[in-house]
């Protein structure tokens, strides 16, 4: 026990260390870094695992409800941990050997089909080959915007903290009272791979919309492919696993907030820090962010006409619904569990499906939770795209059109749903 507690206080030393350094503006290498499975197969191991959750990043959560924790540790941290590992019985494999390496051949392009000229692909560069800038993904909204204007509207709802457009857009077709289907990915920096499918969604739905007519008659949907565009692009730019959004904490110099703690459903509850240098800081109030603020204030424009709210993260494959923010039941449970099941099966592939806190572990001030408990949306979900941990969030481009068809299967699944069971 002497061993172990002498190891964590040598952990807890190294990430003091590297919190205090300002690296704001340098690229961040991850030579060396590695990402390792643990299997805490009894409660002491779990608690384990929780006493150096703030010395090591945590790349799942650490809850007695997963079978395995991925965990990211630095070259100095590496021997540390894995004889913590071993001096206390916890197996482990390594998962990504050098993370530096997945980074760089992460966004290789491969298989590139060049696109007609004058598609909107084609003239604003936009392709489901590579992982794209969001001046990119605007291009392509602005492109669709005024080629397709009898089916789509784009809105700018506000800015973010750094000034970039936070941009919407409405697909639908021409109708009386019509329900509305909220759907939104980029919340987390570092989830490529949900800004890439939302705008596979967007694609489909408008690129061949006449396959979709019956859907787009009664619903008009609602896509913004990235909430936090601040810090995805400083996630491209400076920092590959940056999460939070950019803006300035007062009284700290440790940047920006979590924007899946900052929603004002019981927030500050549970699973949410206050200490603005961790990764779930909740921010100093809810709503605090201007991203977050500006997607409550739309949706809460329309919250009459709204059916279900969805949102994409990455990574573990769950489809997940309120509530998060504690292991509480409610009366729509055993229905969303339902509509859960048929985005699953839309998938093809294994889709763990429950209610979040349940599933994984109770965190506050979830977008999902705001989105039932707030704004009063019935069908509320939080969908985790692929993949399982092989490679986590840095899942290689080439991969983009599968994890975006899937994910637009689900949508679509989802929203016939709706349309047979509820007219």
């Amino acid at each position: 026990m002497r061993k172990i507690l002498s190891m964590l206080a040598v952990l807890m030393a190294l990430v003091v260390a590297v919190q205090s350094l300002d690296v704001a503006s340098v690229r961040k290498v991850y030579d060396g870094y590695q990402v390792i499975r643990t299997f805490p197969d009894s409660e002491a191991k779990l608690e384990l695992l929780q006493s150096i959750e703030d010395s090591v990043e945590t790349w799942t959560p650490v809850s007695g409800n997963m079978t395995s924790v991925d965990l990211m540790i630095s070259p100095k941290q590496i021997p540390l941990v894995k004889a913590l590992l071993k001096c206390s019985d916890i197996k482990y494999s390594t998962t990504i050997l050098d993370l530096q390496r997945a980074i760089e051949v992460e966004n290789i392009e491969t298989d590139h089909v060049p696109e007609f000229k004058g598609t909107c692909s084609s003239i604003s560069g936009m392709s489901w080959t590579r992982y794209q800038a969001y001046d990119t993904i605007v291009s392509y909204m602005d492109c669709l915007s005024s080629t397709y204007e009898n089916l789509v509207s784009l809105y700018t709802i506000g800015s973010s903290s750094e000034g970039r457009p936070l941009k919407v857009m409405k697909v639908g077709m021409a109708g009386n009272q019509k329900k509305a289907i909220w759907i939104d990915g980029g919340i987390h920096a570092r989830e490529w791979i949900s800004p890439a499918s939302v705008t596979y969604i967007l694609k489909e739905f408008v690129e061949n919309s006449g396959s979709y007519a019956n859907l787009l008659s009664k619903y008009d949907i609602y896509i913004m492919p990235s909430v936090n565009p601040d810090g995805y692009e400083y996630s491209r730019d400076y920092d590959r696993m940056w999460r939070k959004t950019r803006s300035r904490n007062a009284g700290s110099s440790c940047i920006g907030t979590d924007p899946n703690r900052n929603w004002g459903y019981k927030w500050g509850g549970k699973g949410a820090s206050n200490r603005p240098c961790t990764e779930t800081y909740r921010g100093a109030y809810a709503f605090s962010e201007p991203e977050t603020a500006a997607v409550r204030d739309f949706i809460l424009a329309r919250r009459n006409s709204m059916a279900m709210y969805l949102t994409f993260h990455s990574y573990g494959q769950m489809v997940l619904y309120p509530w998060g923010y504690d292991r509480d039941d409610h009366s729509d449970e055993y229905e969303l569990e339902r509509m859960g099941r048929v985005a699953s099966r839309a998938m093809g592939r294994g889709y763990t499906v429950g209610a979040a806190a349940k599933v994984l572990y109770p965190a506050a001030g979830g977008s999902d939770d705001w989105a039932k408990g707030g704004a009063g949306i019935k069908y509320s979900y939080t969908i985790e795209l692929p993949d399982t941990g092989s490679y986590g969030f840095i899942l290689p481009a080439n991969q983009i059109t599968q994890v975006g068809g899937e994910a637009f299967r689900a949508t679509k699944a989802m929203i016939q749903d709706l349309l047979t069971s509820r007219g």
